[in-house]
């Protein structure tokens, strides 16, 4: 069809050759001029430019999967020769001739994991259509309902949006339920086959094909890139250099080769750089093809340790400023390292999967895994041979416990890793454990076993344990400041924030700022508080450490309502945090202290009563639906007072805009000295800014200032009166 569009542009005309069956130079030639209307002649090169040197005319050669060595040199004889010809060539491989450009087709579009579970995004995909068109010739009643969805979503992911795999799978569809192929496919891909009335293609199932696809490929390019299938996700040079067994220029040379010949295909980056990928059929063909031999043995273990140098690196790498950027990198890796893990606890090496896993703990910890990474550590923390990954393991998952609230278990392992450490004389490991034990005696309350604890666990780690020296600083501050202790708050606050900025641990200052605001709040100073959580927040915002954001959007709004709970505002913007902190915590399953869960319950029911069960309600309900980093927006609106002051510019107010920006600061209960830092003026001018409110609003006093402003506020929410 395409050919007959484009040929009518050539004065000339052209001509189509299937030349899918040649093998061989002379049958390459009979081919080309029988097609040409030569085949009177001894066919060769010379008679075919010969016929070919003064046309305006378009060759197509069709089918195009032998070795480049068969086409190149006729082909660069013509185009070479014949000024006026042009020649498309279908294949997988480059030919290598002067002036070639090369033109990818890209397989149909398959659902991704963001759109997989909406019906109507789904049901426009093209391979879905193909699906769904090629099923309704052998199942006329076929429809895509919620209940198929997932498995027809993934049944066209696991095709790579191939037309012929997904017409394979539409043919087997005649007995068989989406999810019951889905499950058969997984097993073997011999289930993606059919007959000639399936598919137009001449191979009857994909193992068939792919196979045909691959045989252009040397012994040393098929081997270096099975070792290069157990990769599930896009991977760049140095992953392939760390599992491959040749020199890094040769894993170059090979990698170009099968980009080249169309078995891997590159993908570029928003950087520039390159990623590389498979096929998941080629994937799984060659896996198939290996399993059971000895070979694949040492190819996953080669995998194994590449991700477990991933592991490692993450392990420091998400405690420096590139925080954000290494939570990216293993989400990225997260299929791969979820098969490692599978194939190691399977094979009975727990000690390599106990290291990934512990490796990640605050990966874990810092998004939606937690309750995954418990699992896994479950999985193999008991019982391992090596006293060591024993212990990290142990104490790992104690740490995931305990955040996930989980107290009495997270003890258990605690103690246990906590003697392991002991016995191997690891005093770094040992400080590690009684730092959560104490957390563990904290979260039930037991503030003196909590800060006997964390004493201990400071005079072992301060010596050569600076992250963990720093963290116990920064718990026993949050301790001290929950029995009345403020200056010795003060003082480990202190101590902990200079280690973290000589560090640049971004992640742990941010979680230290918030304690520090706390303490800052307690000495009488809400607007160091407030600056401190507002620039906590953000930062937490910006890592997208959704456990960190769960944290301070409970914490600032507990602290807000203390600070400005006279402005109805403020307590709507409450009521939204709340939820969207609901929300975080039951997705990450991370729970929240037991002192932050009740205070914010109690404050919860006091939005109820404040702005009504249904508003309370429909603001909860909309911070639960808003993603985080709204969510945090939402509630660090209220602090720019000048939004305040411009709402009543083209109103009735008396009060001048800087006039109006003091009178919603006293209604926060600031005082002269908060508004004056506040605002960047002098103390004495914002006590003449008061006077001069309380004249024009003829008010005798800073309450019934507040209380002006709080009714104005009521005011423009309600609208005006019919």
């Amino acid at each position: 069809m395409i050919f007959h569009e484009i040929s009518e542009d050539f004065r000339h005309g052209g001509c189509f050759v299937d030349i899918s069956d040649v093998c061989d130079e002379n049958g390459l030639l009979r081919e080309l001029s029988a097609a040409l209307g030569l085949a009177d002649t001894a066919p060769g090169p010379l008679r075919l430019v010969e016929h070919l040197r003064e046309l305006h005319f378009l060759l197509v050669l069709d089918g195009c999967d032998r070795p480049r060595t068969l086409l190149t040199p006729i082909v660069a004889r013509l185009a070479r020769e014949c000024p006026g010809l042009s020649v498309i060539v279908t294949g997988p491989e480059r030919l290598g001739v002067y002036g070639e450009v090369r033109f990818g087709l890209q397989p149909l579009a398959v659902p991704t994991p963001e759109n997989r579970t909406d019906l109507v995004a789904v049901r426009r995909l093209p391979s879905v259509q193909l699906f769904l068109q090629r099923t309704r010739l052998v199942r006329p009643n076929f429809v895509l309902t919620e209940e198929n969805l997932e498995a027809v979503s993934q049944l066209c992911m696991r095709t790579d949006g191939l037309p012929m795999a997904i017409e394979f799978a539409a043919a087997r569809m005649k007995l068989l339920s989406p999810q019951r192929l889905l499950r058969q496919l997984e097993r073997s891909l011999s289930s993606l086959s059919g007959t000639e009335f399936d598919t137009l293609s001449r191979h009857r199932g994909m193992d068939d094909a792919i196979e045909r696809f691959l045989g252009g490929l040397t012994d040393r390019e098929r081997d270096f890139l099975t070792r290069l299938a157990p990769f599930h996700r896009e991977f760049d040079f140095a992953a392939a250099d760390a599992v491959s067994t040749t020199p890094a220029a040769e894993t170059r040379e090979l990698l170009e080769a099968l980009v080249d010949k169309s078995v891997l295909a590159t993908t570029e980056c928003a950087d520039g750089d390159l990623l590389i990928m498979m096929l998941g059929l080629t994937r799984q063909y060659l896996l198939e093809r290996v399993a059971g031999v000895d070979g694949l043995v040492h190819i996953r273990a080669a995998h194994a340790r590449y991700f477990l140098s991933v592991a490692e690196r993450a392990a420091a790498g998400l405690r420096s400023p590139a925080h954000g950027k290494w939570l990216q990198e293993i989400d990225h890796w997260l299929p791969d390292i979820t098969g490692v893990l599978h194939h190691l606890i399977g094979a009975g090496e727990t000690v390599t999967a106990a290291r990934i896993a512990s490796a990640l703990r605050l990966y874990w910890q810092a998004g939606t895994r937690i309750r995954e990474g418990i699992g896994w550590l479950e999985a193999c923390a008991d019982g391992l041979p090596d006293p060591a990954v024993a212990a990290a393991a142990q104490r790992s998952l104690g740490e995931l416990l305990l955040y996930r609230g989980e107290l009495d278990s997270a003890e258990k392992w605690l103690t246990r890793a906590w003697r392991g450490h002991e016995e191997l004389d690891d005093g770094t490991g040992a400080a590690a454990c009684l730092r959560r034990l104490a957390l563990v005696a904290y979260g039930r309350g037991d503030l003196v076993e909590a800060d006997r604890l964390l004493e201990e666990c400071v005079a072992i780690s301060w010596i050569d344990a600076a992250g963990e020296y720093a963290e116990a600083l920064r718990d026993l501050a949050e301790c001290r400041r929950a029995s009345g202790d403020l200056p010795g708050a003060r003082r480990a606050v202190d101590q902990a924030l200079d280690i973290f900025l000589r560090a640049k641990d971004v992640c742990n200052l941010a979680l230290t700022n918030y304690v520090q605001a706390d303490i800052m709040l307690d000495l009488g100073d809400q607007s160091a508080a407030i600056e401190l959580y507002q620039a906590a927040l953000l930062q937490m915002a910006e890592l997208k450490h959704l456990a960190g954001i769960a944290i301070g959007l409970e914490r600032f709004a507990i602290l807000l309502t203390h600070c400005r709970g006279r402005s109805t505002d403020t307590w709507r913007r409450a009521a939204h945090a709340f939820g969207a902190a609901g929300r975080i915590r039951a997705v990450t399953g991370r729970a929240a202290p037991a002192t932050t869960a009740i205070q914010v319950d109690s404050l919860t029911a006091h939005a109820r009563v404040r702005l009504g069960e249904e508003e309370a309600g429909r603001l909860a309900a909309a911070g639960a639906a808003a993603g985080p980093e709204a969510a945090v927006a939402g509630l660090l609106t209220p602090l720019d007072c000048t939004k305040f002051a411009a709402d009543w510019q083209d109103s009735d107010s008396p009060l001048t805009q800087r006039e109006a920006e003091v009178a919603g600061l006293v209604a926060d209960g600031l005082t002269n000295r908060e508004i004056a830092r506040r605002l960047g003026i002098a103390e004495w001018t914002a006590v003449n800014h008061l006077r001069k409110i309380m004249r024009k609003l003829d008010c005798s006093s800073r309450v019934q200032v507040a209380g002006w402003v709080n009714r104005r506020a009521e005011e423009r929410v309600a609208g005006p009166v019919e």
